[in-house]
């Protein structure tokens, strides 16, 4: 007996060092894989919003700006935890890009081992392929590599503590998943529907939903419902503010629905011509052909749900219900700012693709099974080939991301009918004084969608740069007709009609800036300084104190006060 011991126990021991071995291996090749592939975009630049949010934010230069995200949220959205951790690293390395990115990579390496850790829990072999192929996916490509994009690791880390909960019913589990669940919503709400995913869960571990299990992740429906109306409050009183949302009534977005299922499934299994913006749709003309989609999806619904008593048809549901239920926030039922653009995104699919990255390696572990030895080789060389493929893809695609300059080019090349693409490359040619060049895709730009007034105005301020002024004047017009309360078209509008020798055009600017934004300084005193030139010292008086009882301290309207009130003032008696 104590022989047998002896011999067993190295045998023992070499098995665990085996598969330490073996895990220690595949972790080094999930890291390899994601900095061979995100490598090109380690030094890119801002791009997009990352400009408003962080770099020009003038609340990440405020030392107790944090505070600012929690209780008074200055943007369009309230992600105070992401906006925390970007403030945080503005403080400490501020303009330089290099360490969002490579924070933004950990994150999404930390979500490809949670991946892992998530899919051996749920029973797939090919758990670690799962995970491999999340890091290598393009449609991760415009997470990782765009800053503001931050990930979704907490939400993983809550269905980690709940499948424990689930097991061991242990309170500590149940607390640790809520606590995680209410951080992955305070850092992006799109990971609202995590309690629907609960539920779906326990259908398909227990056969149906008790009461106790439902009471269970009721907390997680009240955390969810919260945050999801806050977000929608913010969405709506400044992302879309008074500007209209047209996606058409609920026929047209029940079918923009369906397609953007579509598209996202098609993205996963041929990610080709990905896109950072892709063509906005319309539903102008309705016909029972746009419904199609939704009858495919309801037929296969309805077939997987006939045949749920199939281990097989129960695992897709729960795969393809993990991808629909996550995308359902952002399938254009609901208004989101973004719709404007274009009805659908590759970052919606960042947590959504799971479920289908999880039925497609559970279908490879049925189809490696059957297959007889001598095929095994050639499928696992296929296989390689495949992943190898879809690194490539995702790293050509992401050195698009390097720069501004080289993402709108791209877009701009892949879908010359874009007009935020012209619009966002023009821009990126005026920040490197190539205005010519800007002018020319500004302008192209407001060809496409001539009723944006953004590319007007940034067009008319590219061409007051290179002094034509006459031409500048035509679209400060257009952006004037389009946003009527826009302070910055006003104040280079009147700029602009000075130049021209239009004074009463430019009083009639600077009163419009004051009309619309009393609060504003430069308004008030612009305002001033034409009504001094119009020979009215008494009403620009008047306007310079109202430019100093908002900023007392304002040195130009104080001067230039003081040197009127000794102008106009009586002489002294003698």
């Amino acid at each position: 007996m104590s022989s047998n011991a002896q011999i067993s126990a190295p045998v023992g021991s070499a098995t665990q060092r085996a598969s330490l071995k073996r895990r220690i291996t595949a972790s080094v090749i999930l890291i390899l894989a994601a900095f061979t592939v995100y490598f090109p975009v380690l030094h890119g630049n801002w791009l997009w919003d990352d400009t408003t949010l962080i770099r020009d934010n003038p609340v990440m230069a405020d030392a107790g700006g944090v505070w600012k995200f929690w209780l008074a949220p200055p943007g369009p959205d309230f992600f105070p935890l992401t906006s925390t951790v970007e403030w945080s690293l503005w403080r400490i390395f501020g303009d330089h890009t290099l360490p969002y990115h490579l924070l933004s990579l950990a994150l999404h390496l930390l979500s490809a081992f949670l991946i892992w850790r998530l899919f051996t829990r749920l029973g797939l072999r090919l758990a670690w392929l799962g995970a491999l192929l999340f890091v290598v996916h393009p449609l991760a490509v415009e997470s990782v590599a765009w800053i503001s994009e931050l990930k979704n690791t907490l939400l993983l880390f809550s269905l980690l503590f709940w499948l424990n909960y689930d097991e061991r019913t242990r309170p500590t589990d149940f607390c640790a998943a809520l606590v995680f669940f209410l951080l992955a919503l305070l850092a992006k709400t799109s990971v609202v529907m995590l309690p629907f995913i609960l539920l779906l869960h326990a259908w398909w571990k227990h056969g149906g939903i008790t009461r106790e299990k439902f009471l269970a992740i009721a907390p997680f429906f009240i955390v969810s419902m919260v945050l999801g109306l806050l977000t929608l409050f913010f969405q709506n009183l400044w992302a879309i503010g008074t500007e209209p949302i047209d996606a058409g009534g609920l026929s047209a977005r029940a079918i923009g629905a369906g397609q953007a299922l579509f598209f996202y499934m098609g993205k996963l299994f041929w990610p080709v011509n990905l896109l950072p913006t892709y063509p906005p749709w319309h539903f102008d003309q309705i016909s029972p052909v746009q419904f199609l989609p939704w009858v495919l999806i309801v037929a296969v619904l309805g077939f997987l749900i006939a045949q749920r008593s199939s281990a097989c048809c129960r695992a897709m549901l729960l795969g393809l219900g993990f991808f629909v239920i996550n995308l359902a926030p952002v399938l254009g039922f609901l208004n989101m700012s973004y719709m404007r653009i274009a009805w659908v995104a590759d970052h919606f699919t960042y947590l959504p693709m799971l479920g289908v990255i999880g039925l497609v390696v559970a279908g490879l572990d049925k189809v490696l099974t059957i297959l007889p030895r001598l095929l095994l080789a050639p499928a696992a060389g296929i296989l390689v080939l495949l992943l190898f493929t879809l690194g490539w893809q995702a790293s050509n695609y992401a050195a698009n991301f390097r720069s501004p300059l080289a993402l709108w080019s791209y877009t701009a090349r892949s879908l010359p009918s874009s007009w935020i693409a012209e619009m966002n490359l023009g821009m990126s040619l005026v920040d490197l004084q190539d205005l010519p060049d800007a002018v020319e895709h500004l302008t192209r730009a407001a060809q496409i969608n001539n009723d944006y007034y953004g590319t007007h105005l940034v067009l008319a301020n590219t061409l007051s740069q290179m002094k034509r002024y006459d031409d500048a004047a035509q679209h400060y017009f257009i952006a004037e007709h389009l946003r009527p309360e826009s302070l910055e078209v006003h104040v280079n509008y009147g700029a602009v009609l000075l130049t021209l020798g239009d004074v009463h055009g430019a009083e009639v600017q600077c009163e419009m800036a004051v009309y619309f934004h009393p609060d504003s300084v430069a308004a008030h005193y612009n305002y001033a300084n034409i009504l001094l030139r119009e020979n009215r010292p008494r009403d620009a008086i008047l306007q310079y104190q109202a430019a100093l009882q908002l900023q007392p301290g304002f040195t130009p309207a104080r001067v230039a006060l003081d040197k009127l009130h000794a102008a106009i003032a009586p002489p002294a008696a003698t």
